[in-house]
């Protein structure tokens, strides 16, 4: 029987079934896809996220940007493990950067981010041990040296890869996953 995750995409996206990160997770696990909107607060977006986690009995949680801040609150809430990827570890000075209107990568429509939307997020990331940070060394929207100095100080597994940028399109390392998932305490 296939490991259950949670898959939690990016700001201003939704779950997208084919894209090429779920399609290489799916030969491995049982993905369900969650989405979240950028007009709730963090702690509005955090409670559908873990209510879905307890509800699927998720074995991991894998979150990709601010994706990646969600799955890892959601994972030191629950005692799930999670695999983040370039995990938004600094959520307010991020976020910060991008409120007004945006247009959603997936869907087209338009949402508002409010400086109120930010304040509901923490400073900081809950990273820890049962985590597995993947870091694309080429991200030009999260500083790639502080998310790694953040995960080795909070003893998470790193994997850093050279070529991959924000998006990490590249999943070359599910084997490196699928041994984390299956050899977490979690």
């Amino acid at each position: 029987m296939k490991k259950k995750i949670i898959y939690i995409h990016g700001a201003f996206s939704a779950y997208k079934p084919n894209s090429e990160k779920v399609v290489a997770l799916k030969q491995e696990f049982e993905v369900c896809g969650v989405n979240y909107s950028m007009e709730k607060t963090f702690e509005e977006n955090l409670n559908s996220i873990t209510n879905l986690c307890l509800s699927e009995n998720a074995d991991a949680i894998i979150g990709t940007s601010l994706g990646g801040l969600y799955a890892a609150e959601a994972s030191s809430l629950l005692g799930v493990p999670a695999i983040l990827i370039n995990p938004c570890v600094e959520p307010v000075k991020s976020l910060s950067t991008i409120i007004g209107e945006q247009k959603n990568f997936t869907t087209g429509e338009v949402e508002v981010f409010t400086q109120e939307l930010v304040n509901s997020f923490p400073n900081i990331a809950t990273i820890n041990s049962n985590m597995l940070v993947c870091v694309g060394l080429k991200d030009d929207l999260i500083d790639a040296n502080i998310t790694i100095v953040m995960a080795q100080d909070n003893n998470a597994s790193v994997i850093q890869n050279s070529d991959a940028d924000h998006y990490w399109e590249m999943f070359e390392h599910n084997k490196e996953i699928s041994s984390f998932i299956e050899n977490s305490p979690g």
